[in-house]
């Protein structure tokens, strides 16, 4: 039987919450990664506030001299923090998809979701992933590099235009052009590594092209329910976003308050990220099975 949209969507989520205890780990890896980052500009921030003499002022209004003064005394560690930030981006992706391969395992065999089955997945696709990750880091370069020269190329048309509406219009269906692209992109990379998984191969760059000719096949339903996930991903940050913008900035205690929001807001996403690889699994699954005619 072929899934409709609606029962990919109360499938997938079911399946998800089947699964929610590893949501645990993703969190704290992400809040490890996070406090890894904040950490060196927290010791900069405590060490500059503690010797300086306006920092009192601080409390009051900021204060641009002291930024300064914060800037040029530590200009060679805040040189170094690009660099850290570099290396943890690349270490963090390599664990996230270390992590797929395991959520995408327990996602294919929903019956066997334990931490063992979830590591061992990890392991058993985590170098095809991996390649699945260079192509499409490759594909996502292509398509900015693309999007700068159709910049180059409008700006060099208007250059001595005055039609600014023209112009508007023209950089709107670029960007536009830009998010599609990003989208296709992703969906594409995601099936590959889907079907990766649940046909046990090895092919990378034929299982890419197989999963662009399944999207291409079956575009509405896999589109749409891709579309839809990333609707509601899109629709919590914005219900965030607005209960931050009037959330009060003092006393100090409604900070904690925004803290425990921003956690709440970083589990949804995990717990979207999650959405998106099991309504895949389970669309690749369905109309990819051989339908067998009974005599």
């Amino acid at each position: 039987m072929k899934l409709t949209i609606k029962d990919t969507l109360v499938q997938a989520s079911r399946l998800v919450f089947y699964n929610a205890k590893f949501v645990v780990l993703l969190w704290i890896t992400n809040s490890a990664f996070a406090l890894l980052t904040s950490v060196v500009i927290y010791t900069l921030l405590e060490n500059s506030l503690s010797h300086s003499i306006i920092s009192d002022q601080l409390n009051k209004q900021f204060d641009y001299f002291w930024y300064i003064q914060f800037q040029n005394l530590n200009k060679t560690q805040l040189d170094q923090i690009p660099l850290l930030i570099y290396v943890v981006v690349v270490i963090y992706t390599l664990i996230q998809t270390f992590y797929l391969g395991g959520l995408i395992s327990v996602f294919n065999y929903h019956e066997k979701n334990h931490m063992v089955d979830f590591f061992y997945g990890g392991v058993k696709y985590f170098f095809r992933f991996f390649k699945v990750v260079l192509v499409s880091t490759l594909l996502y370069a292509l398509g900015f590099i693309l999007n700068d020269t159709l910049g180059n190329v409008i700006s060099y048309l208007f250059r001595n235009s005055e039609n600014a509406l023209a112009e508007f219009v023209i950089r709107s269906l670029r960007y536009s052009f830009l998010i599609f692209l990003i989208g296709i992109i992703s969906i594409v990379s995601d099936y590959t590594k889907v079907s990766l998984a649940i046909e046990d191969n090895h092919n990378i760059l034929n299982y890419i092209s197989k999963s662009a000719r399944f999207i291409y096949d079956n575009f509405r339903i896999t589109f749409s329910a891709f579309l839809i996930i990333a609707l509601i991903g899109a629709g919590g940050a914005l219900l965030y976003n607005v209960i931050v913008y009037f959330l009060p900035r003092t006393p100090y205690y409604f900070l904690a308050i925004a803290f425990i929001l921003q956690q709440i807001l970083v589990i949804f996403r995990l717990l979207i990220r999650m959405y998106f690889y099991s309504s895949e699994v389970l669309l690749y699954k369905d109309l990819s099975a051989e339908i067998i005619n009974k005599q």
